[in-house]
């Protein structure tokens, strides 16, 4: 499993308000609307999505803002339960997906 923590969440937000993902060079190809952080975000995430491996479809994605507890609590807690089940599934004690 691969988990990836897309932190401050809230700058993303704050710079789509005046930062174009297409106009950037490296995400020229971004076709979705300027101003928009569920597409943006989901842009970023199939991103990384394309660079894993194709057997490897096991990945984790959270979009975070550390200084929200609440948030932070959830994902923690979501991670060490991944954890926790990718290391019984590894040794027996957990049945495959």
């Amino acid at each position: 499993s691969i988990m990836l923590f897309l932190n401050k969440k809230d700058i993303f937000a704050e710079k789509l308000m005046y930062s174009d993902i297409a106009t950037q060079r490296h995400f020229s190809d971004y076709a979705g609307p300027s101003k928009d952080f569920d597409h943006g975000v989901l842009y970023f995430t199939e991103k990384f999505k394309d660079c894993l491996m194709d057997d490897l479809n096991d990945s984790y994605i959270h979009v975070t803002c550390a200084i929200d507890t609440n948030n932070m609590e959830f994902v923690l807690e979501s991670a060490r339960t991944i954890i926790m089940n990718d290391n019984l599934r590894n040794f027996g004690f957990h049945g495959s997906d």
